[in-house]
């Protein structure tokens, strides 16, 4: 799983690419809780268009940093689910719980 950011104004955007299993899910966690320390004040958006799968494991890192996020009064966006990736949201029926966005514009642009 490989994971790049920027500053886009008051966001972080993250993006991730490859295989979010359960062997690769704690090191994104890690990553992700870094960046939350580096940025401690910018909402996060994660563009998911270059993960080409997700287990219950990478839900679980989504679902702990949109917590963290929000005692700070920050949101968690998600944007750009491959096919695959959004089947797995609507299984286990996670699809209200996050704000989910076609694009990053469109993301960016409704938070703003």
């Amino acid at each position: 799983m490989d994971l790049s950011h920027e500053v886009r104004g008051n966001h972080l955007v993250v993006s991730l690419s490859g295989r979010m299993d359960v062997h690769l899910a704690s090191e994104v966690e890690n990553q992700l809780g870094a960046l939350m320390k580096a940025h401690p004040d910018k909402h996060i958006l994660l563009d998911l268009s270059d993960v080409e799968y997700m287990s219950s494991s990478g839900l679980r890192v989504f679902v702990s940093s949109m917590r963290t996020l929000r005692e700070r009064n920050l949101n968690l966006m998600l944007c750009n689910l491959s096919p695959a990736v959004r089947k797995v949201f609507e299984v286990v029926e996670l699809m209200d719980m996050f704000d989910i966005y076609e694009s990053q514009e469109e993301a960016l642009a409704a938070s703003s």
